[in-house]
């Protein structure tokens, strides 16, 4: 884990927190948030919570994907992992986007409905990448966001402004 740091040190524009994780990405949560790490699958998982009492929980994890020779490229895997991330064949997914960003930046967007050890949970998913050099050559840098809210919290109005405030946090992370 000695790579995986954040900052909730409140710098920056405006109240909030200043994440920087894995060295692949930085992102500014709104104030209050409780960050740790869980483990899942021996990999490290950011973990974020709002402050009560509000519900849920935001995860991420980052990856950096060497493309294979005969994939087209760094582009052509970056664009292959964000449609792989919409889920297009899962029935339980819907609300699917994909859009770039003006720096070149790749958003692929869906929500699920899901059960998660016998609770109802909607799940609101954002990949967040961007082609990026590496020693060698370049590679399709990510970081995928998960945010697991209670189902029948979902729509809630005080729900939906934390969606709003997390979705732009997301939207605006810069790739590193």
């Amino acid at each position: 884990m000695a790579d995986d740091t954040y900052s909730p040190d409140g710098q920056g524009n405006g109240p909030g927190s200043d994440i920087g994780w894995s060295d692949t990405v930085r992102f500014r949560l709104p104030a209050g948030w409780a960050v740790d790490v869980e483990e899942h699958e021996g990999q490290p998982v950011g973990t974020f919570r709002p402050p009560p009492p509000a519900a849920g929980v935001l995860r991420l994890v980052t990856d950096r994907v060497v493309p294979r020779p005969d994939s087209g490229g760094t582009a052509a895997t970056l664009q292959e992992m964000a449609l792989r991330f919409v889920r297009p064949q899962d029935p339980r997914a819907g609300d699917r986007t994909l859009d770039s960003r003006a720096d070149g930046a790749v958003i692929a967007q869906a929500m699920m409905r899901t059960e998660e050890e016998g609770r109802a949970e909607t799940h609101y998913l954002w990949l967040v990448g961007a082609e990026r050099p590496d020693a060698a050559g370049s590679v399709a840098a990510v970081a995928m966001f998960s945010f697991a809210l209670p189902d029948l919290m979902d729509g809630d109005e005080s729900c939906a402004e934390m969606l709003g405030r997390i979705d732009d946090a997301i939207r605006n992370a810069e790739i590193l």
